[in-house]
């Protein structure tokens, strides 16, 4: 018994140990907001608000069935809760891969169960040719996200993250620079 469980050890141990692993760079951790705790929005036109941002990085490995592949890439993700936890919106960006997404779930419960509202996907590598104004500060290369349900409007910037968003029931936030 032993000795089947001491090969079935050294079996994982030589194929995680082997694996190719994708790891991030500056320029994918660029697209997060690692380097913040918190930012400051003007909320609704009138109030200042500071904003929580949680980050978190982690790796992933590839598999076929049950057995790993041997490749693997790391990740990470920026969490920002708005409207008192509400809304969360989730950052995410992947090593070796060109796109990223922005997601946005409400809370359905209490009990912090996440109902996902939209998912919206950008390009690392994009020029988007979108300029945006906000409280008198231009921001370029903008990826600008709309829905018909919930987002009347999402602008996405590199190094800055969320720069502004406004829902469809009125709700805004503008970054203050």
């Amino acid at each position: 018994m032993k000795t089947k469980f001491f090969i079935t050890a050294l079996f994982i141990i030589m194929t995680f140990g082997c694996t190719d692993m994708c790891k991030l760079t500056r320029d994918d951790k660029d697209w997060l907001l690692d380097e913040y705790k918190s930012l400051n929005y003007l909320e609704n036109d009138n109030k200042t608000i500071k904003v929580n941002i949680d980050n978190h990085f982690d790796a992933s490995y590839g598999k076929e069935g049950w057995f790993p592949t041997g490749e693997g890439w790391e990740w990470g993700k920026s969490t920002f809760y708005i409207r008192d936890s509400l809304y969360w919106i989730f950052i995410n960006s992947t090593a070796c891969e060109n796109s990223g997404t922005v997601s946005v779930y409400t809370r359905k419960n209490l009990k912090y169960s996440l109902q996902h509202v939209r998912g919206f996907r950008y390009y690392k590598d994009s020029i988007t040719n979108n300029t945006v104004n906000v409280l008198g500060k231009e921001y370029k290369n903008c990826f600008v996200f709309k829905d018909s349900t919930y987002i009347k409007n999402l602008t996405f910037v590199k190094s800055y993250g969320i720069v502004k968003i406004e829902l469809r029931d009125g709700y805004k936030l503008e970054l203050i620079p």
